[in-house]
């Protein structure tokens, strides 16, 4: 028999939806192991609740379901907040198609649509609360609490890349951590892609200047069901990603520094330049701009 799980852990409910769509499947845990390429002890414990599930493993088993990571989670907030899988749809961690803007130009750039940066921004969302309610389950402070922001903003880079390969339908995988480019194309019309990751109104940086495509990412820090207060002593435990940029930069679009005590030298794009790259994804909810910037405001984009 399944554990029945905590109304506040999200894990728990996760672990109970793979049960109950299992059994809806008429697959037996032989079965579903097999497809997720999981030992079937190791997935009976899961289930027993005698075992962490782990998000590679939730990953596996969504898919052998025939379902991305985001739905399964969807399911299980469905589960636990009693509503309805539609009405869990309109959470605020699922995003409208409104959010997405300049489809032409990311496309003509990356060969990407722009569904595949919504997936990623999702896959970003559904980790990062996977990772937060076992924390919270035992007792921790979510992971927002636990790393430096600069750590924060690192992780959050490497799970989109990892969103954008899953979603990509086969034109990206991820390359090795710390290798360049994040993203390596796998036909030979499409270009290397770098992501850039940062919080609020700080322009995305690197260690060296590389010309090339980049994916620009940035997030505010707000509440669980996006409650967001503009400024430093708002932030939240939450990550939320507000803006999405994409453009080609040179090595003129970059200011080089060395300050005393920085870890090497440190390449920030200027700010000219990142105003200039396209708003690709925009959620106008976590803005935190005072006045218009770059094209966009506070009731949503001025100038695409």
């Amino acid at each position: 028999m399944v554990n029945t799980p905590r109304p506040d852990d999200l894990t728990s409910n996760v672990v109970a939806t793979i049960a109950h769509l299992r059994h809806k499947a008429g697959l037996t845990l032989e079965d579903l192991a097999d497809r997720a390429g999981l030992h079937r002890t190791s997935l009976g414990l899961v289930e027993r609740g005698e075992r962490g599930l782990t998000i590679e493993s939730a990953a596996k088993i969504a898919e052998a379901l025939d379902l991305s990571l985001g739905s399964l989670i969807s399911c299980a907030e469905a589960d636990e907040e009693d509503v309805s899988p539609q009405d869990t749809a309109l959470s605020p961690r699922r995003l409208p198609a409104s959010v997405s803007l300049n489809e032409g130009r990311l496309l003509q750039l990356t060969g990407l649509e722009s569904s595949a940066i919504r997936s990623a921004v999702e896959y970003v969302y559904d980790t990062l609360d996977l990772i937060d309610a076992e924390l919270i389950a035992r007792g921790s402070k979510p992971i927002s609490g636990l790393v430096e922001l600069a750590n924060l903003s690192s992780m959050i880079g490497n799970l989109v890349g990892a969103g954008i390969a899953e979603a990509s339908s086969g034109l990206y995988v991820r390359n090795q951590p710390h290798t360049f480019p994040d993203l390596v194309p796998q036909r030979s019309d499409l270009p290397d892609l770098e992501i850039k990751t940062a919080l609020e109104k700080n322009r995305p940086k690197g260690h060296l200047p590389k010309e090339g495509v980049y994916l620009t990412f940035r997030y505010v820090l707000g509440g669980p069901k996006g409650e967001y207060v503009r400024g430093k002593d708002g932030r939240g435990r939450t990550a939320w990603i507000w803006e999405v940029r994409v453009g080609y930069l040179g090595l003129d679009d970059f200011s080089i520094s060395n300050t005393e005590g920085d870890s090497g030298k440190t390449a920030v794009i200027k700010s000219n330049s990142f105003k200039s790259m396209s708003a690709v994804m925009y959620d106008p909810r976590f803005f935190p701009y005072e006045r218009n910037w770059g094209g966009l405001s506070a009731s949503g984009a001025t100038d695409t």
